[in-house]
């Protein structure tokens, strides 16, 4: 029995042995198949997307310029950073279209302060444009940012951090923020995650602007793992794709998307039981295929106090409709998003801040962009005539592709609302 005994343990620990050798090895052949179809993926990019690697504007040494006191050498800064680090696809002057601004506040009326205004993932400055120089006009200086990895190339997100982000945002509201003038803040999507962020650690901001404000992804299921999915594919679309608009990046890699969700749950932690008193409008679009707009409903409820507070939702939905006695007084207006006469089905995540007169994405602008993440989709929105506009994944009416939403034709009132809650 002692001898069966010892021959069953010296088997047993030989089979352990073999499936320890046999799971070393097929951990190793594993992490050889990753490293193998990365290298293969970045071959396949530079055959069949845009040649990135052999980009002679692309330099890996410059890095991104950090924030100075002196705002027109930063500025100086960023365009040689822009210059040199920009795709084929753009011109010059598109590149300087990436570039940060400030506007000084309009003399003839009474001076309101300063707004620090940040734009969202992928894209840069330029979605300020309209109501920035409408903030201007009414009294407000004006400075509009560029956050690390954006504006230049989307290789420059492979390896970007929300920290790095959180800490430029910080750096230029210190750089500012140097007197008693009220200091207000704006956001789009991303942006206004980072605009809140500051408020929490600065009780006297003035007053916050939100635009599609992305406190809550209805991707959030994906985003939670897509650090992960980023070292087997680390770009949407297997690669580069198509680069046709000057201020924000198609190409999307996997680790922005795990970064914007990083900034997300950060604003999270900190929420805890504080509240925002300042002054606040937030513009949403219920069809927004980006932001979980009931979820920022409630931030909005439950978390920002203010009677001045006003929330605008562009919806369809006759079924959407405002609770009185959870918005607790808190101005809640519901507009109607669509407008036949323009082919207008809905509003979109990226549209509510654009004028109709925006030279680039206005009723008359000169950029597309089109729906549809499967390449067929796309280029037969890029090939077609007489699109509809909606949201990503609004459907077509009768077949005909429907191209994102670019601008909003309730503008005005947006403007209206703004002077209601800010002056």
């Amino acid at each position: 029995m002692e001898y069966l005994r010892i021959t069953m343990r010296a088997s047993v620990q030989t089979t352990v042995i073999k499936l320890k050798i046999r799971a070393t090895i097929k951990f190793l052949a594993l992490v050889w198949l990753l490293v193998m179809q990365m290298a293969c993926a970045d071959s396949a990019d530079d055959k069949t997307h845009t040649n990135t690697r052999t980009d002679s504007r692309i330099d890996a040494r410059m890095k991104f310029p950090t924030p100075l006191a002196d705002f027109d050498l930063y500025r100086e800064n960023l365009r040689i950073y822009l210059l040199a680090n920009r795709m084929r696809s753009r011109t010059p002057a598109e590149a300087m279209l990436n570039l940060p601004f400030e506007l000084a506040a309009n003399d003839e009326v009474v001076y309101r302060g300063k707004f620090l205004l940040f734009h969202g993932l992928n894209d840069s400055v330029y979605v300020w444009t309209d109501l920035a120089h409408a903030l201007a006009q009414r009294g407000f200086d004006v400075r509009v940012v560029l956050l690390p990895g954006h504006g230049s190339h989307p290789k420059n997100m492979m390896q970007i951090s929300y920290q790095e982000w959180l800490r430029a945002a910080r750096v230029h509201h210190a750089f500012w923020d140097v007197d008693d003038t009220p200091m207000h803040l704006g956001g789009f999507s991303l942006g206004a995650v980072i605009a809140t962020i500051l408020a929490l650690e600065h009780s006297d901001t003035a007053g916050m602007l939100l635009i599609s404000p992305a406190y809550h992804s209805q991707l959030n299921s994906l985003l939670r793992w897509s650090w992960l999915y980023a070292y087997y594919k680390p770009w949407m679309f297997g690669g580069m794709i198509l680069e046709d608009n000057p201020i924000k990046y198609n190409s999307i890699p996997i680790n922005s998307g795990t970064q914007y969700f990083r900034t997300a749950q950060y604003l999270k932690g900190r929420w805890g039981k504080k509240k925002l008193a300042m002054p606040v409008l937030m513009v949403m679009t219920a069809d927004d295929s980006v932001v979980d707009v009931d979820y920022a409903r409630r931030l909005y409820r439950q978390k920002f106090t203010s009677q001045r507070n006003k929330l605008l939702l562009y919806s369809n939905d006759a079924d959407v409709h405002v609770d009185a006695g959870q918005s607790r007084g808190k101005k809640e207006i519901i507009r109607p998003s669509n407008y036949p006469a323009r082919r207008i089905l809905n509003q979109s995540h990226l549209s509510l801040i654009n004028a109709p007169d925006n030279p680039l994405f206005g009723a008359r602008g000169s950029v597309l962009v089109c729906n549809g993440n499967e390449y067929p989709i796309f280029m037969a929105c890029l090939r077609a005539t007489g699109h509809w506009f909606g949201a990503q994944h609004t459907p077509s009416p009768d077949k005909t592709p429907v191209a994102r939403t670019t601008y909003n034709p309730d503008f005005p009132y947006l403007l209206k609302l703004l002077e209601e809650v800010f002056l």
